[in-house]
């Protein structure tokens, strides 16, 4: 077959069958075996070769390979250990642990137990711990122990941990208050998203005699992203869900490779299938309505932003991801408008980003080194901005009046 679909077809002689059923069985590893069959399409011979496998990844000739465009390109050894352990994974969920049905935390399940019968999502029953928990596929066969998903999500022996940071510098450098958190899924989504409401700032808008409390980043988004990162973790790896809150932005930790050769905004623009890491979690995080379908939340925390004008960006690394959100200076101060119009615009500019260069600022105003250096220097006599650390590798603080 040709790369644009046209049916070239093949010369089958008596033995192409056996030959083809020797050479997948002498090569593939895990064995698998095939179904072979004769074919004709538009008058021309072919051969399909229908199989079915679960114990990925196989291979070829000891090689692993994947499909790119109309080439077969070979897996990098990091591409291979993420698709073992993303296999792995698909079995991690529903594999025994050592927690049973009596650590359940019935304060912690009672309360998912009210969310998803008020959303609908969870037919109406009577409340019993066992019936439940089979219902939601999280104990072993032997229906005495949980599975590793119910140990996650309800377990009482606080089985995952959160890192959570406030940072005093724009780099991770020194700290105002920092502490390890253990606890279950839900406990943990909680105090991850309380943690980022007492640590950004709000404002207050006043209409009438109501009173308005603004956040200056969107808290449905940072939701989103906070139940992303439970939802997809990757929770067989040791490692921190992780909260840190800098001067200039507001970042989150998924313990969870995103997926090869794509990114958040590939999901956004592209509307691609979501891939799954934890089934058993999410389901369970749908029916209490704290997710709703999969896929659907980095379009809605990035929406949120752009509406707010909030900057939303993420990092990818070898075994996880973060999500950045930009903070807003909330505390504008009367001096702001006793500055010329190229101040401001400087001054905006350090706010966003503490760490951008004279030359930087330069290119972003479209104006040259010297103007910027009698800006900066302007700022800094009228006791607005100082330079903290080496030119280098410093950056620009605010002076707050």
């Amino acid at each position: 077959m040709k790369n644009d679909g046209e049916v070239c077809g093949l010369n089958i002689g008596d033995s192409t069958e056996r030959d083809i059923s020797r050479k997948i069985f002498e090569k593939i590893r895990p064995q698998i075996y095939p179904t072979i069959e004769l074919k004709n399409i538009d008058n021309k011979n072919v051969i399909k070769v229908t199989f079915i496998g679960s114990s990925k990844p196989y291979s070829a000739d000891g090689k692993y390979y994947m499909r790119v465009a109309d080439e077969s390109r070979e897996l990098t050894p990091q591409e291979l250990s993420i698709l073992i352990m993303n296999s792995f994974n698909q079995d991690f969920e529903r594999l025994c642990s050592n927690d049973t049905i009596n650590d359940v935390d019935e304060n912690v399940l009672k309360f998912f137990f009210k969310l998803a019968i008020n959303s609908k999502r969870l037919n109406n029953m009577v409340y019993d711990k066992v019936i439940l928990l089979r219902k939601l596929d999280l104990l072993y066969m032997d229906d005495v122990h949980l599975n590793n998903a119910g140990r996650l999500l309800f377990s009482k022996n606080m089985p995952i941990k959160l890192k959570l940071a406030t940072l005093v510098t724009p780099e991770k450098r020194t700290f105002s208050d920092m502490k390890i958190i253990d606890g279950n899924i839900f406990e943990l989504i909680q105090t991850a998203q309380k943690y980022v409401e007492e640590h950004i700032n709000w404002s207050i808008k006043i209409d009438g005699l109501t009173r308005k409390d603004i956040p200056e980043i969107p808290i449905e988004a940072l939701r989103e992203i906070i139940v992303n990162s439970f939802a997809h973790a990757n929770y067989y790896v040791s490692s921190y869900n992780e909260i840190d809150i800098y001067p200039n932005r507001a970042a989150i930790y998924n313990p969870g490779a995103f997926p090869d050769n794509v990114t958040p905004l590939d999901y956004i623009n592209n509307n691609l299938s979501s891939k799954i890491r934890n089934k058993i979690i999410c389901n369970v995080l749908y029916l209490a309505k704290i997710i709703e379908s999969v896929g659907t939340g980095l379009k809605r925390a990035y929406e949120l932003c752009d509406n707010e004008n909030i900057d939303i960006s993420y990092e990818k690394e070898n075994d996880g991801f973060w999500f950045f959100f930009s903070r807003k200076n909330n505390n504008i101060t009367d001096y702001v408008s006793d500055l010329s119009e190229i101040e401001k615009i400087v001054l905006e500019e350090i706010r966003k980003n503490p760490q951008v260069t004279r030359d930087g600022l330069a290119n972003i105003t479209k104006r040259n080194s010297r103007t910027m250096q009698r800006v900066l220097n302007s700022l800094k006599n009228k006791n607005i901005i100082k330079r903290v650390g080496a030119n280098r590798n410093g950056y620009w603080e605010e002076i707050k009046k």
